[in-house]
């Protein structure tokens, strides 16, 4: 009896760790940034993915992915690398947020419920080690031919737009943008491609909201594999309920940020770094205002059509592997991870950690209307459909505009007609301009407040090939 007793024990109290506190669950994922508990998991997150993935030093990361918060009077983050964790806290170390790696799902943050004990539960999954391409042309390998300063000579006048691009305040609304990486497609070769110290051909950033259109093509995919029809209203197991008006939801309502749902825009800071679940927070909110009749901009709409692919597809290693499997490493994108909540949701409207060039190979597959080496990729028709006004935004001159998970630049002055990019946060943009066979890759760590003025960019860039 007294072993049977010491034996239940031992046992509650492995599993004590897990069901120590309730789960941590915000109403359609918002919270405040500000919030001690949000800190200390942005703090330990982004180190986490900077050093494990990108291979960067603690010094530099409080310098540029902390900048936002650090000052604040928070200890700095500990970096375990035999465990290849990061655990950070608030001020009075009350409040412990831990975030772990794991080589083939980047970095995830626990929930506050759980310990470092419960890491074992996440979600993991394997595949295929990156071939060795250093020695094979880009794209399909890491070869670049360009001169030390990073310009094919044949492109002088792109030479003072370099410049500006990393001189911290020429495409800003002022001084303090931090350009991390320039690169210039130009007729399928890289023209032009420079980096900030610290930063290279392998260190990546994550790309915030241009995570949206690598998930939109994900759907696109799905789509071209007959798993869903973007024409169809969504079906969402949560919903299952006779008479929600939230069946009326179609997928391309979604890709419009058109859903009508709930939601606090591009504020899903307890998804990002609270830890809670993203279906938790996307599935339970109400509609507002009828489908369709509405555009605002909504992290929520992006991740609720992750949540359908991974209800379509009714099988998790296959929802795991299908970015890698179905987009990513046919692009040659080795050095990117979707990460995903600790519920093995992806995160996917802000939460993929890549680098400039494999940005800049999906690019080109933009560039090439979904084709890649021959082989389709994407539906025929659907970059177009990316490209074109959602139905409620009309294009306005003088603003930017929005497709599918795409913004439009051309009603910006000087940007040429059909001219569509990516946005991320914090300045994460892949530009493809159709009628000139370009392609513009920024990607930076602007501090908040600050703003990098792609539209401009790309202006100057056009400007300078009609020299």
């Amino acid at each position: 009896m007294k072993n049977n007793i010491a034996l239940s024990i031992i046992l509650l109290s492995l599993l004590a760790p897990a069901f120590a506190a309730p789960p941590y669950q915000r109403p359609a994922g918002i919270a405040d940034l500000k919030e001690p508990l949000i800190v200390a998991g942005f703090r330990a997150l982004f180190t986490c993915s900077a050093h494990f993935f990108a291979g960067r030093p603690l010094d530099d990361i409080k310098k540029v992915e902390l900048v936002d918060v650090e000052g604040l009077g928070y200890p700095d983050p500990v970096i375990d690398e035999k465990r290849r964790i990061v655990t950070a806290t608030d001020i009075s170390g009350a409040i412990v947020r831990i975030a772990a790696f794991r080589d083939s799902m980047g970095c995830t943050v626990l929930p506050p419920h759980w310990q470092a004990g419960d890491i074992p539960r996440l979600p993991n999954v394997q595949y295929a080690p990156a071939p060795y391409v250093a020695n094979l042309p880009f794209p399909a390998g890491d070869r670049v031919d360009l001169p030390v300063g990073g310009l094919d000579a044949r492109y002088p006048a792109l030479a003072p737009l370099l410049d500006r691009a990393f001189d911290g305040r020429s495409y800003g609304n002022s001084a303090g943008v931090v350009t991390t990486a320039v690169l210039i497609v130009k007729h399928g070769k890289i023209i032009a491609e420079r980096y900030r110290p610290g930063f290279g051909i392998y260190s990546g950033y994550r790309t915030w909201s241009t995570s949206k259109s690598i998930s939109a093509a994900l759907l696109a995919i799905a789509a071209k594999h007959g798993i869903l029809d973007l024409d169809e209203p969504l079906s969402i197991p949560e919903w299952n309920y006779p008479g929600d008006p939230r069946h009326a939801i179609t997928h391309k309502q979604l890709l419009w940020m058109s859903s009508g749902l709930y939601s606090g825009g591009d504020d899903t800071y307890a998804v990002y770094f609270g830890g809670q679940d993203v279906i938790s927070a996307v599935t339970n909110t109400s509609l507002e205002v009828a489908p369709g009749t509405r555009w605002k901009y909504a992290n929520n709409d992006t991740l609720l059509l992750l949540r359908e692919l991974r209800h379509k597809l009714g099988d998790d290693l296959k929802y795991l592997r299908f970015p890698y499997d179905e987009l990513l490493h046919p692009l040659g994108m080795y050095h990117t991870r979707m990460e995903v909540d600790h519920l093995g949701n992806f995160v996917g409207s802000s939460q993929t950690y890549t680098t400039a060039r494999d940005l800049t190979r999906f690019g080109m597959l933009l560039a090439n209307d979904g084709v890649w080496n021959g082989k389709r990729l994407l539906p025929e028709g659907w970059v177009k459909f990316s490209a074109t006004p959602a139905p409620t935004k009309a294009a306005v001159a003088g603003q930017w505009g929005y497709g599918a998970q795409f913004w439009l630049l051309d009603q910006m002055p000087g940007v040429p007609s059909g001219t569509f990019t990516t946005a991320g946060r914090k300045g994460q943009f892949v530009t493809i301009v159709p009628g000139h066979d370009l392609i513009i890759v920024r990607t930076g760590v602007d501090p908040e407040g600050k703003r990098w003025a792609q539209d401009q960019l790309v202006a100057d860039v056009v400007a300078a090939f009609g020299k």
